[in-house]
């Protein structure tokens, strides 16, 4: 078990489940932990697929942890829980939270095809998050970028209709996809035959659009609902497309709104500034995956007017959806079910 070294009383601490902590997410849900100084009591590490008598050995600030299969009765001590594996991972666990009387939120997109359960982002909807118990799911990637992305739009100006087109890296499919871009981009080079299993066809030096790849992700049509659903259901048409890119990290976003009457180019950045989550870079040459990845936030690179229709707009945006996505996310979603007293606390175990 591993205890943190934040300043705060141990009666205001957190007793953690952290399930499948190697994974890339998992790992980002430690790294936002231990860099927002989270008031950790005690953790406790899962791990799924662990087939090792006793566990998986996992760590957490430097404290060597064994990850065992999950147990429902370990639970007994925990407060809150983060479900960090692949898509659908979190299936099996998903009546605990409720059952156990604790907090856990979902990154295995699980819990967002259920009905009734809040989908948060805490940079646009975080008063979703009130339970004192029971089950948030944390958005699919491209629903956190493209909502945070729009909510400063949506709130300023009446939207017609937005298409929105998300270039997705390999690390989106985990170690495994990053694993398979490198040794595929080693064999096209060395004319040898490639690995298939995570993407089905050669990704390296390629690009091609998600519904040609696998197809255990949320839908492209359930990923516009899920935004909407966070943005407040607005009624205007959001057509989204995923186009699997040959890049190891970063989201990459062509999004083109069109407002319902002409507006000011000036006004619409003036907008964009306003949201929390989102950052202007000023040198304009850090524009790409390359330059961004590893830093946080989500980067509007380019703003600019549509000539072809009044009140019509491109924009250009990149994020790490490591270093600033779904796991920095539920990380605030605890920090702000701890600030507002909606996280149950039992003491350290």
């Amino acid at each position: 078990m591993a205890r943190s070294s934040a300043s705060e009383d141990a009666t205001g601490r957190v007793n953690i489940a952290l399930f499948d902590s190697s994974t890339l997410v998992g790992k980002g849900i430690k790294t936002h932990l231990k860099r927002r100084r989270f008031p950790i009591g005690g953790m406790r590490a899962f791990d799924t697929g662990a087939v090792e008598a006793g566990g998986n050995l996992t760590e957490f600030d430097g404290e060597a942890m064994l990850a065992g299969r999950p147990d429902s009765e370990e639970m007994s001590q925990v407060d809150l829980a983060f479900f960090c594996g692949g898509p659908g991972t979190g299936e099996p666990f998903l009546e605990w939270p409720e059952r156990g009387g604790f907090v856990a939120i979902d990154l295995t997109l699980s819990a967002n095809r259920r009905e009734g359960i809040p989908v948060v982002n805490a940079f646009v909807n975080p008063d979703s998050s009130k339970p004192r118990r029971g089950l948030l799911a944390s958005p699919h990637p491209v629903s956190q970028m493209l909502s945070t992305f729009l909510a400063p739009l949506v709130r300023r100006f009446k939207v017609e209709d937005v298409v929105s087109m998300i270039l997705q890296p390999a690390s989106e499919a985990g170690q495994g996809g990053i694993e398979e871009l490198y040794r595929q981009t080693v064999g096209v080079l060395n004319f040898t035959e490639v690995p298939k299993e995570q993407f089905g066809r050669v990704l390296a030096f390629n690009a091609f659009p998600a519904s040609l790849g696998p197809g255990n992700r949320l839908g492209e049509a359930s990923i516009a609902r899920e935004i909407a659903s966070i943005l407040g259901a607005p009624t205007f048409p959001h057509a989204v497309r995923v186009l699997l890119s040959p890049v190891f990290h970063c989201h990459s976003l062509l999004c083109r709104v069109k407002l319902h009457e002409a507006v000011e180019l000036a006004k619409v950045r003036d907008a964009m500034t306003s949201q929390d989550g989102l950052r202007h870079p000023e040198r304009p040459e850090v524009a790409t995956p390359a330059e961004l990845a590893g830093e946080e936030g989500i980067f509007v690179v380019e703003v600019s007017a549509d000539s072809s229709a009044p009140g019509s707009f491109w924009f250009w945006a990149v994020t790490d959806n490591l270093a600033a996505g779904t796991a920095e996310n539920a990380v605030r979603i605890a920090e702000q079910l701890l600030r507002t007293g909606a996280l149950g606390k039992r003491g350290r175990p």
